[in-house]
């Protein structure tokens, strides 16, 4: 069985992501149900951290349709994730803990940055193609932001960047809605 790839198209380029489902079932199931609900389009790229994670897919998009959480398949959560975390890595963001968040992906940039990161969310997939876009996403002239209640580092682009649509090719094979754990309120 051939493993689904998606493509993110960005304003100036694509990447190609090779997506693991044996690893990360679930987690898959809600990238590619959002993905087919036209979740990931048109939205303005808001998390850059340069040397650690770009994240296309960041507060939701302020769309409560994007608002959902999944039980974190992860091992701090106890659950056996076998995808290495290193440069390029795909993951859903969460609590670090038990959660995973159904829609907020992001990109690892460095190896340091995967092991930072490794047991405590869900990675899900791999940067196959498309380095240079991520590369040059990283490379932005970014300003930092402060939105109320988030502990992160946001930096975000000075001009707009946008994930404009992400498509995945799934070779003939459906992948059912996710097990939503909650909708955030």
């Amino acid at each position: 069985m051939k493993n689904p790839i998606a493509k993110m198209y960005t304003s100036k380029g694509v990447i190609t992501i090779e997506l693991y489902p044996e690893s990360a079932p679930n987690t898959v199931n809600s990238f590619i149900w959002a993905a087919k609900e036209k979740m990931y389009k048109d939205r303005l790229i808001k998390r850059i951290v340069p040397g650690f994670v770009l994240q296309p897919s960041y507060c939701y998009f302020d769309d409560k349709r994007c608002d959902y959480m999944l039980e974190g398949e992860f091992e701090s959560n106890g659950v056996k994730n076998p995808v290495k975390f290193e440069k390029w890595t795909v993951a859903m963001a969460g609590d670090g803990d038990k959660e995973a968040h159904g829609c907020e992906f992001f990109i690892t940039l460095t190896d340091e940055t995967g092991r930072k990161l490794a047991g405590k969310f869900a990675a899900f997939g791999k940067v196959i193609d498309g380095f240079e876009e991520v590369t040059r996403l990283e490379n932005v002239p970014l300003v930092q932001v402060y939105p109320q209640g988030v502990g992160a580092v946001i930096k975000q682009p000075v001009e707009d960047e946008y994930m404009l649509d992400i498509e995945v090719e799934t070779f003939g094979i459906e992948y059912p809605q996710p097990e939503i754990k909650y909708w955030v309120k």
